[in-house]
């Protein structure tokens, strides 16, 4: 025979024993309760003294227009948070439980704006969308914000401003949220713009029957991947079309990434214009296109063709094109015939401070990384002389730096043309590593707000670098380190208001955010000084004071302690006279 529960005991603890049991579970519901209500709607007493769980009313409105309509009603597309983590552990560290709790507060304004977790160690194919390269890593501590086709990928640190002594020391992570999600929504569309004017190979969509579609339809599914609208231009109309109207020239706003492969002709310039103050010719129109930060340019050249006014635009800019030809027969994939060492594998750069190693490192860090492969090429060198980084003229906050992106190995021979054969026949060069694609990126540094403001340069010393038989062959990591390439440089940057609290040159330390409290018990130490006879110091006394902060502790847990003596005073009471 089974024991009751209840055998042998008295009515009254049966139904003590009963209400235990009840509020146990409840107690337990409760608990789950609160928990989750309080990480999903914030319900939560914030005390941090720098309140850091506290999601400024000035968040909320800088970012109203990236969620709302003029109206008040929400956007059709709104914003994608992931965090690559269970919340559980998301909540267990300083760097992403803050961060994950300021995108679910700022979700609760806006109902647009979705947050989701995802265990990257668990679950790694469920962010393979986001990876800029098929061996690009993810991490758990990483945070994805996107929008459409467009993401950035933040690791959870950088959300705060970390000291001389890589300690923390600020929270900065309203300002860069809101900075990341204004440079995403900047450009309803962004568009990648081929030029028309000099014999480029372009897609045009509007043509079906264009003899270059076919040539660059896996660049074009390439930009389209990343999240490019296809579109062409022309750099003359522009021009006159700004002269006729008595306005300056201007590449268009929704361009973020200029496209210029293999052009025949030179680009144009009116010498008996240079004069004018209004006069703008057409490589000045690019680079003012750069200069103000709106975006990106990628230029693949035939060795083989002299174009004076826009290789003297490019050399400017760190690109000094060769014009001979590069045979490496050391590596390359086609091992006999005419055509010994002219498609070469691209030798990658390792340097890791470099852009092109922030790019592709992935590759770079494997024993047998997958292949680029370079048809038909010439060589770029650095046109810095001794140095890959050089300030403009006149200024003293803005950087061009050069690095190579694609390397021969130490075997590769430059081939001049002959000039009564034509061909590539003469040895111009000893055996030596020479870059057959290379990036230059800008970097404006506002003394202002300490943003730095890149626009990048990409050149290819190929005239089929973009080419479909290289992109379209899936044995080659061509597709995979381009799209990378495209996807790093081809972004637009706006920043936030610094009301919200960014990096400022001109604010204590140059940091910005949430400045934190410091941790120690007591304020700063007021010491009584008195001098001996021969005017030594001497310290009588020290007064220390509490913290601000840690006398708000020490008065709760004065309280708590009546407070918990009143409590079980209550509860013995009660089970004297009623159990």
């Amino acid at each position: 025979m089974k024991n009751n529960l209840f055998s042998g005991k008295s009515s009254r603890t049966k139904i003590f024993t009963v209400i235990t049991a009840v509020l146990i579970i409840l107690l337990m519901l409760i608990n789950v309760g609160i928990t989750y209500f309080g990480i999903h709607n914030t319900a939560y007493v914030d005390m941090t003294p720098e309140g850091l769980y506290t999601l400024r009313p000035i968040m909320v409105d800088a970012v109203k227009d990236i969620f709302l309509n003029k109206d008040g009603t929400p956007k059709e597309q709104g914003i994608k948070i992931t965090f690559c983590n269970d919340p559980d552990n998301l909540i267990s560290s300083i760097y992403t439980r803050v961060v994950y709790y300021m995108c679910i507060s700022l979700a609760n304004h806006y109902p647009n704006l979705e947050i989701e977790t995802v265990n990257v160690n668990y679950n790694p194919t469920a962010v393979a969308m986001y990876k800029n390269t098929s061996l690009s890593v993810i991490q758990p501590s990483d945070v994805i914000i996107s929008y459409g086709d467009r993401y950035r990928i933040v690791p959870a640190k950088s959300f705060w401003q970390i000291d001389g002594s890589n300690e923390i020391y600020s929270f900065d992570g309203e300002y860069k949220l809101a900075s990341i999600m204004m440079s995403l929504t900047l450009i309803n569309q962004p568009a990648a713009y081929f030029v028309t004017d000099h014999g480029e190979d372009y897609y045009d969509s509007k043509n079906p029957n264009n003899p270059n579609n076919e040539s660059v339809g896996a660049f074009v599914d390439l930009l389209s991947d990343c999240g490019f609208k296809i579109k062409t231009l022309s750099l003359k109309k522009i021009i006159e079309d700004a002269e006729k109207a008595g306005k300056t020239p201007e590449i268009y706003d929704d361009c973020a990434l200029l496209i210029i492969n293999n052009p025949k002709e030179d680009f144009r310039a009116d010498p008996d214009k240079f004069t004018s103050m209004n006069y703008v010719s057409e490589t000045e129109l690019v680079d003012r296109f750069m200069t103000k930060g709106r975006g990106s340019v990628v230029v693949s050249k035939d060795y083989s063709v002299t174009l004076p006014n826009l290789e003297c635009f490019l050399k400017e800019w760190g690109m000094e094109f060769s014009g001979t030809r590069v045979l490496d027969t050391e590596n390359c994939i086609v091992t006999e015939g005419e055509d010994l060492g002219s498609a070469i594998v691209g030798a990658y750069n390792t340097d890791e401070n470099s852009y092109a190693y922030d790019i592709y490192g992935e590759y770079v860090d494997i024993p047998s990384a997958p292949r680029v492969v370079v048809t038909d090429t010439g060589h770029i060198k650095c046109s810095y002389q001794d140095s890959a980084t050089v300030y403009e003229s006149g200024t003293y906050n803005t950087m061009k730096i050069f690095a190579p992106f694609l390397f021969t190995s130490e075997g590769a021979v430059d081939y001049a043309k002959n000039e009564l054969t034509g061909e590539y026949v003469d040895v111009a060069s000893k055996e030596s590593k020479k870059t057959i694609a290379a990036i230059c990126g800008r970097q404006y540094l506002d003394g202002t707000t300490a943003n730095n403001t890149n626009s990048y340069l990409f050149c290819a010393a190929s005239a089929d670098f973009f080419d479909t038989k290289n992109l379209g062959n899936s044995s080659y990591a061509n597709f995979d380190v381009i799209s990378s390439m495209i996807k790093s440089i081809g972004r637009t940057d706006t920043f936030a208001s610094m009301e919200l609290g960014g990096v400022s040159a001109n604010n204590y330390k140059g940091f910005g955010g949430k400045v934190i409290v410091p941790t120690e018990m007591s304020t700063e130490e007021s010491k009584v000084v008195e001098y001996t006879d021969d005017g030594r110091p001497h310290v009588v006394k020290i007064n220390a004071g509490l913290a601000p902060y840690m006398q708000i502790v020490f008065t709760v847990i004065i309280a708590l302690i009546p407070i918990t003596i009143a409590v079980v005073g209550i509860v013995v009471c009660a089970k004297r006279k009623y159990l």
